[in-house]
């Protein structure tokens, strides 16, 4: 989290901001400039799907007012009182580390659905040690593709069960198979 080249968010938000300059300029794009406030607005007091929450509202604990909001009379404007609006901002301030870990909480539940969602095609394959197996040779060799090549290359054995659907492969004369190896890109192999 500290390192956001490190860990894709840098792409990530990259691709959100421009795709949003690409929809706000349909005719000239050299006006990107003047839009890039709007986008960057619409940005942080949007809410993320992942953590129910706006970024603005996590650095300061409450929500954004809206550009309109200020020119046409809201509730929030008409309503407006500088010494309870402190008070308020105060109470938010003191309440933030709790709107965090609700957060965090969200984030988590939502990283358990996506995975859940991505993980219903892939079937797990699971193998012992010693069980013989063939590789798929795409994912030995992505250069070696073809319509008549084989999908599948020779027996292996399985040398070690690093975790549940991940494997460390030998030949058949036991000398070690470089890399781990996926249990959905091998399959069992019957003599």
């Amino acid at each position: 989290m500290a390192y956001p080249q490190g860990n894709g968010k840098v792409e990530v938000t990259n691709r959100i901001l421009l795709r949003g300059i690409e929809k706000r300029l349909k005719e000239s794009k050299s006006k990107w400039p003047e839009e890039l406030s709007s986008v960057l607005r619409s940005y942080r007091t949007s809410p993320w799907t992942s953590i129910g929450e706006t970024p603005f509202k996590l650095a300061y604990g409450t929500q954004a007012m809206l550009p309109i909001e200020v020119r046409s009379p809201s509730h929030r404007a008409i309503n407006f009182d500088e010494i309870s609006n402190e008070e308020g901002l105060r109470t938010n301030m003191e309440l933030i580390d709790e709107l965090w870990d609700q957060a965090v909480v969200r984030m988590e539940k939502y990283k358990e659905k996506m995975k859940e969602h991505f993980n219903k095609k892939s079937i797990v394959k699971y193998f012992q040690v010693g069980d013989l197996v063939l590789r798929d040779i795409e994912a030995s060799d992505p250069t070696n593709i073809g319509k008549l090549i084989p999908k599948w290359e020779r027996p292996y054995k399985v040398k070690e069960v690093l975790r549940p659907g991940t494997y460390k492969l030998m030949n058949m004369d036991d000398s070690k198979v470089p890399n781990t190896w996926h249990g959905l890109k091998l399959r069992r192999y019957y003599q």
